[in-house]
């Protein structure tokens, strides 16, 4: 990559951050391309060459926090940590893609755009499935989680969670202020309603519930 190409890339990436602190803050319709131009230093005539339009330009937006959300997912998972806590850490995560973009994600993009719901379809619905299934088999070998729960009922009962979050915005920020909210509602997730047991491999009385 020589100098021009290495200068393009670099102005796109610039485009590309600033419209993403934009959207993060007021949403995709309430931001303009001379928004993002005075954001990051470039004209809108540059955005445009770049990206061809400004909904060109909220897909590349959206494809970038999907991937990068992949890979964050996929160091939790393989990082330190018991299964406790890496689900709690990736179920209530509050940088979660669909919290962003004052809740216009689904609406702009999902319902509207073929090639959006292609891509959730090929890219983050696949990887974050094996990703589940992953973190789902860690849960099994530490012995969190019994193998009468098949993962597709378990991997389920994670989507509706994660929905209903995302879709209560005073629910997310709830979380973010009280973190030990968050580690109840992942014991109620791993215990279920009658209450947390023993510690893996250490039975509580006759029998240990198991998820």
């Amino acid at each position: 990559m020589n100098g021009f190409e290495r200068r393009k890339e670099k102005k796109k990436e610039d485009i590309l951050r600033a419209a993403l602190d934009l959207f993060r803050v007021h949403g995709f319709k309430k931001v303009s391309i001379n928004d993002i131009a005075l954001k990051s230093g470039a004209s809108p005539v540059t955005i445009y060459n770049h990206f061809g339009s400004k909904d060109r330009l909220v897909q590349e937006v959206v494809k970038a926090q999907f991937k990068n959300m992949v890979e964050k997912y996929r160091l939790i998972i393989d990082g330190e940590g018991s299964f406790p806590e890496k689900l709690e850490s990736i179920v209530f995560d509050k940088t979660s893609i669909i919290s962003q973009f004052q809740g216009e994600l689904v609406e702009t993009l999902f319902r509207n755009d073929p090639e959006m719901q292609r891509f959730v379809e090929e890219l983050w619905v696949r990887d974050s499935t094996r990703l589940t299934l992953d973190l789902l088999e860690k849960g099994r070998r530490e012995g969190f989680i019994s193998e009468e729960r098949s993962p597709q009922a378990i991997m389920l009962y994670l989507e509706i969670l994660r929905s209903g979050l995302s879709a209560r915005p005073e629910m997310l920020a709830k979380l973010e202020l009280t973190p030990e909210f968050c580690r109840e509602l992942n014991n109620i997730f791993l215990y279920g309603l009658v209450g947390k047991t023993a510690v893996p491999g250490k039975p509580e009385g006759k029998a240990r519930k198991k998820v």
